[in-house]
């Protein structure tokens, strides 16, 4: 059985459009399928996991962007999914983990590859845990400046403007500059995998990645391994805010290792404390404010199809 979850408000309210492409695809030839539109932020959670209950195994794909693929893997992740295949249309901003994982955005490639797959591949899932909350994510989780840089764009209707002209992207760098000049680091200490403690006494974020993209395309962790049941963390230190500058160009090619105060490695858990509240994104949505970030490793993977 196939299963659709639609954002009709992604891309800017060309959602909708995208979907009627789609179902005009499907309806020629003649598949049978089920459609559930959003109606409101969690919805897509609710959705998914209404159908992996049904305990049949089906191809459930998402027409939306980084954050309706986030809701969903929350709604099937909290529950038995094994008989879940995951397909997508990418019809975000970003698209980080289209990006990745090379999945077109082509609606009728799309369409075919989730009629008659050809290639699968099995993706971790990380689980990003405070003191209130948790949630899982298929791209990244992260603390500080660049969850701030998430949480605005989120809201900005910069973001919309840009999109109509195809230039989404921008919206992340045109944010984070302007956030770049009021932000202050803080002091942060970091456990990983349960050993030795270590103390920074200014960060800009740390972002423990599934996938080498985050941001619509900044290559924080270009090592990253979608497979190995670790995360990817990219630590960005004790810099100037003019370095800072400079390193955010490197960054879009993964050239940013070689900056002194930045460092990359993997680990299975990641434990963070900051001396104050801190913006925490997972996939690019908010996640509130914490002192205190776990990311780590699931251990569950979902099945994808990349084509």
């Amino acid at each position: 059985m196939y299963y659709f979850i639609i954002n009709p408000h992604s891309k800017s309210g060309y959602g909708m459009s995208i979907w009627k492409k789609a179902e005009a695809i499907l309806k020629e030839r003649e598949v049978s399928y089920e459609a559930r539109f959003t109606e409101y932020t969690g919805h897509a959670q609710k959705l998914a996991g209404q159908i992996a209950h049904l305990s049949r195994p089906c191809t459930l794909s998402v027409l939306g962007g980084d954050g309706t693929l986030n809701e969903v893997i929350n709604g099937l992740a909290q529950t038995e999914f094994s008989h879940v295949t995951l397909g997508y249309i990418p019809t975000g901003s970003g698209n980080d983990f289209a990006r990745a994982l090379n999945i077109s955005c082509d609606v009728e490639q799309c369409i075919n590859a989730i009629l008659s797959p050809s290639q699968c591949t099995a993706v971790d899932i990380g689980l990003a845990r405070t003191q209130e909350n948790s949630r899982y994510f298929l791209v990244s989780s992260g603390i500080g400046y660049d969850a701030d840089i998430c949480r605005n764009v989120m809201v900005s209707p910069l973001k919309k403007a840009m999109n109509k002209i195809h230039l989404g992207k921008l919206t992340y760098v045109l944010i984070a500059l302007k956030l770049l000049i009021q932000y202050k680091g803080c002091s942060v200490s970091i456990r990983m995998d349960k050993k030795e403690i270590n103390s920074l006494t200014k960060f800009f974020f740390i972002t423990g990645m599934n996938m080498p993209y985050e941001g619509g395309g900044v290559k924080f962790c270009p090592e990253a391994n979608f497979q190995d049941n670790l995360l990817d963390i990219c630590i960005i230190g004790k810099l100037s805010k003019l370095k800072i500058l400079a390193l955010f160009p490197t960054a879009f090619l993964g050239k940013h290792g070689h900056f002194g105060g930045v460092t990359l490695t993997k680990c299975q858990r990641i434990d963070i404390s900051s001396k104050a509240p801190l913006p925490i994104h997972c996939d690019g949505e908010s996640m509130g404010v914490a002192d205190q970030l776990t990311l780590q490793s699931s251990q569950k993977q979902i099945n994808v199809i990349l084509k």
